[in-house]
């Protein structure tokens, strides 16, 4: 997949653009909650808006906030917290389920509708192979101009926190 700091990715996706990295005109996807796209190494990006619902979803006190912070919290980039992992998110309970769906960050809401997952043939390959839920069982199917649409959408939400333009990056 490319990397985050790829500035291409910062250009608008096209239908066209859909159609050349899956080499079709319809993507066909169904989540499958098996939890793969939370496992493996890579960041997870969130506000502190995220943070907040998180905290208030779990109904955690001050203590437990902190604590939480303190495991989370790896660092801040361009109005972002960041938490990198090599395994597991720390929100997948003992049944591969996410224990804060309800409040997930806008990394996890819009996956796979990421600008990296269709950037090319060789990124849409990589997420396909990784996600079961790509062509799963009563799939919906979304055609090259929705998949772009919602691309389109991740990438304006997901700039919207960052104010310094030379520092952007993208999931």
């Amino acid at each position: 997949m490319r990397e985050e700091q790829d500035p291409d990715l910062f250009e608008p996706q096209s239908t066209a653009g859909v159609v050349r990295a899956m080499s079709s005109a319809t993507f066909r996807f169904r989540c499958t909650g098996c939890g793969q796209c939370c496992r493996g190494p890579g960041s997870v990006y969130f506000t502190a808006d995220d943070l907040a619902a998180i905290y208030e979803h779990l109904d955690l006190s001050a203590a437990e906030r902190r604590s939480l912070r303190q495991r989370l919290i790896q660092g801040k980039e361009n109005g972002y917290y960041y938490h990198r992992t090599g395994g597991a998110c720390h929100f997948l309970d003992s049944e591969e389920r996410c224990r804060i769906y309800e409040v997930r960050p806008l990394q996890c809401r819009s996956f796979p509708f990421w600008p990296s997952s269709f950037a090319d043939q060789e990124s849409y390959t990589e997420m396909r192979a990784e996600c079961p839920g790509v062509d799963a069982n009563e799939p919906e199917t979304f055609s090259a101009l929705g998949v772009a649409r919602r691309v389109n959408e991740t990438q304006r939400s997901f700039l919207a926190p960052q104010k310094v333009q030379r520092r952007r990056f993208m999931i």
